[in-house]
């Protein structure tokens, strides 16, 4: 295992002990229950029990949606289950959430927060974690935008060929 090979272990390791599935869920009170919404979005879960009879674990308010999240064994509207940073709607977003020191988070604002950054080959300026990278080697990341030849800076895009020639990675002409 390399050291890439850690960091990708560790920072997979942290997001699951962090993790926590978020379902979509509809009773069956509500016009038979179907499992799929009119958005044509499926429903993970049909419950037997009339939401009314469930609070919401962010607002503490009876459930009276016809379609509702379940995550971290609780109940909540969709509009309550939100990102405490950038407030987006983990329903929306993913079929996870992230919590950690108390706090309900998504995917971005989690790995923005918790996990390693990792620095840029070429320039060496630091990588989030949560920014889509390059990786041709391990140990060798780059940002998109510094992803081109060491000769002619021309970038490469999905299928461009490219050589590794000692540090500098550079196209097919050169």
């Amino acid at each position: 295992m390399t050291s890439g090979d850690k960091m990708d272990a560790t920072v997979g390791d942290l997001m699951r002990a962090h993790a926590a599935v978020v379902t979509r869920v509809t009773s069956k009170d509500h016009e038979g229950g179907q499992q799929i919404d009119p958005n044509g979005e499926t429903v993970d879960e049909v419950l037997n029990v009339h939401p009314s009879f469930l609070e919401c674990s962010g607002c503490s308010e009876s459930i009276r949606d016809r379609y509702f999240l379940r995550a971290m064994d609780r109940y909540w509207h969709e509009d309550c289950l939100t990102c405490e940073l950038c407030q987006c709607r983990l329903g929306e977003v993913d079929c996870y959430m992230y919590t950690k020191m108390g706090r309900k988070l998504c995917k971005r604002d989690y790995l923005r927060l918790f996990a390693p950054s990792g620095v840029c080959s070429a320039c060496n300026r630091s990588i989030p974690a949560y920014e889509m990278v390059m990786t041709v080697a391990p140990g060798r990341v780059f940002h998109l935008e510094c992803f081109k030849c060491s000769q002619c800076e021309k970038h490469f895009c999905v299928g461009d060929k490219y050589y590794l020639m000692g540090a500098n990675i550079v196209c097919e002409d050169h």
